[in-house]
């Protein structure tokens, strides 16, 4: 695996893999890695012939109450996970590199990128201007990179849906690939967060996920949905949960709904934090059979 960290290193390796006729596949990351990202990396392997895979804190998703000078950054680490998964090149630039006047927040930053129609619902509302830091950041590194196929996984499925619409609506020349949900054993959602929960918080977490099914299976069985996701709420407020937002949505749209019978695939979402860490989760509700 090579590790390049300015743009011009990455450009030399693109243009070689090009004159190889190599399909590039790239996975964006912000580091301490887990098998949710490892497993785009294995798709990406399966699918491409240069796989090159970025790790980068984007400071312009971060908001100012949020945890971007702790979040965790375990190099080393994340390089051995990328080697031993066959990546062919690691980038890793630093921040001037890709902000060169050293911009911190996204009102520094010259360009703003937006897909509004999606991203004001669900994290939108809690984390203002969070989506339009990371929609710029990964246009910007999607410039760089220059990949024929990009990896992006359904557990931050408005991330993913945000990423599917900006390629579709400026006709970027790559191809979005959904990568499933990666669980823990017990069900919990893999998320680099997930270590900061202390002991007591990680037993109580994987109610987040059982919460979901067990809402969904009472929805199928033709429970009003309102009523269900009413008591979901209660219940996982009774479990020691903050409930940020528990709720349907059509898949495309993210348009919340009432009810799960109408001829678009909807998806039960939530955020809730838990001993101070914030933990999303998403499952299908109708139309899909995964999650």
């Amino acid at each position: 695996m090579k590790v390049v960290t300015t743009a011009r290193e990455l450009a030399a390796e693109w243009e070689a893999g090009r004159r190889a006729g190599a399909v590039i596949g790239y996975v964006p990351t912000m580091g301490a890695l887990h098998e949710g990202h490892l497993s785009l990396v294995d798709l990406a392997r399966a699918e491409c012939d240069l796989v090159i895979c970025s790790i980068f804190v984007n400071p312009l998703q971060f908001g100012p109450d949020e945890d971007f000078e702790s979040y965790p950054r375990p190099v080393e680490r994340d390089l051995e996970l990328l080697a031993a998964r066959d990546t062919d090149v690691a980038f890793l630039p630093g921040w001037t590199e890709i902000f060169p006047g050293g911009e911190r927040v996204l009102d520094d930053f010259g360009t703003h990128v937006s897909v509004p129609r999606l991203s004001h619902q669900l994290c939108g509302r809690s984390r203002a201007g969070h989506f339009d830091g990371m929609v710029t950041e990964s246009l910007l590194f999607l410039n760089l990179v220059r990949p024929d196929r990009t990896y992006w996984g359904e557990k931050d499925f408005q991330q993913l849906r945000i990423i599917e619409t900006l390629v579709a609506d400026l006709r970027l020349p790559v191809t979005v690939v959904r990568g499933a949900t990666r669980r823990e054993p017990d069900g919990l959602a893999m998320s680099s967060r997930n270590k900061n929960l202390d002991p007591a918080a990680r037993a109580i977490s994987p109610a987040l996920r059982k919460g979901l099914e067990e809402m969904r299976a009472q929805v199928l069985a033709g429970g009003p949905l309102p009523a269900v996701l009413a008591a979901g709420r209660e219940r996982l407020g009774s479990l020691g949960f903050e409930v940020e937002y528990l709720v349907a949505c059509e898949e495309e749209a993210l348009t919340e709904v009432t009810a799960a019978d109408g001829p678009v695939p909807v998806r039960l979402f939530a955020a809730a934090r838990l001993g101070g860490v914030r933990l999303l989760d998403n499952i299908p509700l109708s139309g899909a059979h995964h999650g």
